[in-house]
């Protein structure tokens, strides 16, 4: 992408366009990250007629690449500074993408009730392909069918093309955005909510293998730096565990090829205990450990890349979040996802850069924020099993730098 492929739109609250920035304007960072909240910086000078409008609660930027939107989503803060160079002022705003209306809602187990303190069931169990799924979650809880007081304005539902295996899925006060995720890793989908035309639409995809086609590598001149880090998987057998007590409690122990090579090819047996003592179903059981190894379960890849920018294999056009691309390590082809994208927009001009893998593989304080969200899930877990309540926040994505 070049700075020319890039338009920057300003919204109301109401989600009209209001006014275009400007090129020669953009102060910009843009972090996306697949199947999670983005993140997006900006700094506008007090005189220019579109801060005021980004100074409204609810306001926000649209942000287009060269075939689609890359961002919408709403400010969540801004901070006036002066300096001397610059008396007058500036205002440097950051906001959240749209999919944190997923970050924001639970899914509760009677949707149709849309008070938490009077729900009458124990679970909300739904069954069907994954896909379906996902969009049925999150439309009974905050879309158009959802009961008025919970639903998110001007959210609308994307095609849902039944994409995936058939899956079972309970809930009971889980975060959404967390329960969509889970389900996605299941059926190989993304998912993102955007601003088209007058709406936020609610969106599934079908990650791409573009290996074949998309090969990343310093010497053949498509990227122009890279740093790449090879680890053991996170787990080859998971055990997890139902409902019931001691010897009657229900285990179910997953593994799969992959995990199985990895152990081989590693010479460690790692095993995880995962507590779904919330459910009683054996392929919800099922799921849960294939969740597990589908995430983890294989030697991992993690890279950071910055393309090109002359690049035949661009960024966003040919490529993108969620693909499986081929990117070269030490003169070995490897094949990994992409899962998350940089986009810098300054005086020095544009630049961009992509994340393959596990950004924890390269952070420490990525790893750091993946073990307390470890951790929080299986505490949230525990309390929602003993009606203990639960509650959740946006998993935003921390990026180190790579220029």
């Amino acid at each position: 992408m070049r700075l020319e492929d890039i338009t920057v739109e300003v919204r109301d609250q109401q989600l009209t366009r209001v006014g275009l920035i400007r090129p020669e304007e953009l102060l910009l960072e843009v972090t996306e990250s697949f199947n999670a909240v983005g993140e997006w910086k900006m700094t506008l000078a007090v005189e220019n007629p579109l801060t005021s409008v980004l100074r409204t609660p609810g306001s926000g930027l649209i942000i287009t690449g060269p075939t689609d939107i890359l961002m919408s989503g709403p400010v969540v803060k801004s901070e006036f500074a002066a300096t001397p160079e610059d008396p007058g002022g500036s205002v440097v705003f950051e906001g959240v993408s749209d999919s944190i209306a997923l970050a924001d809602a639970l899914a509760f187990p009677q949707p149709s009730n849309p008070n938490g303190a009077s729900q009458t069931l124990s679970h909300d169990v739904r069954r069907g392909p994954v896909e379906s799924v996902m969009h049925s979650f999150v439309m009974a809880n905050i879309g158009p069918t959802a009961p008025p007081a919970r639903r998110k304005a001007y959210l609308a539902d994307g095609a849902d093309l039944a994409r995936g295996p058939v899956v079972q899925k309970s809930a009971r006060f889980p975060v959404l955005g967390a329960l969509i995720a889970e389900l996605a890793v299941l059926g190989g989908l993304g998912f993102r909510v955007v601003q088209r035309g007058s709406s936020l639409v609610f969106e599934t995809y079908a990650i791409t293998d573009r290996s074949a086609t998309v090969r990343l590598d310093v010497l053949s001149g498509t990227l122009a730096g890279q740093r790449v880090g090879v680890s053991p998987p996170g787990v080859t057998r998971a055990i997890v565990a139902g409902q019931g007590d001691l010897e009657n409690r229900q285990f179910l122990q997953v593994q799969t090829p992959s995990s199985i090579a990895a152990e081989a090819e590693w010479g460690r047996r790692i095993e995880s205990f995962i507590d779904q003592r919330n459910t009683d179903d054996w392929k919800e059981l099922q799921q849960a450990g294939d969740k597990a190894l589908e995430e983890s379960g294989f030697t991992a890849i993690n890279v950071q890349a910055v393309p090109m920018e002359d690049s035949a294999m661009r960024f966003g056009i040919d490529w993108s979040l969620g693909d499986k691309v081929s990117v070269v390590v030490d003169n070995q082809e490897l094949k990994s996802n992409v899962t998350g994208m940089v986009l810098r927009a300054d005086s020095d001009g544009f630049r961009c850069g992509a994340l393959l893998g596990d950004v924890a593989g390269f952070n420490a304080a990525a790893a750091l924020d993946k073990r307390v969200t470890d951790t929080e899930q299986r505490v949230s877990q525990l309390e929602r099993a003993s009606d203990g309540g639960a509650s959740g926040a946006a998993q935003i994505m921390s990026i180190m730098g790579v220029w």
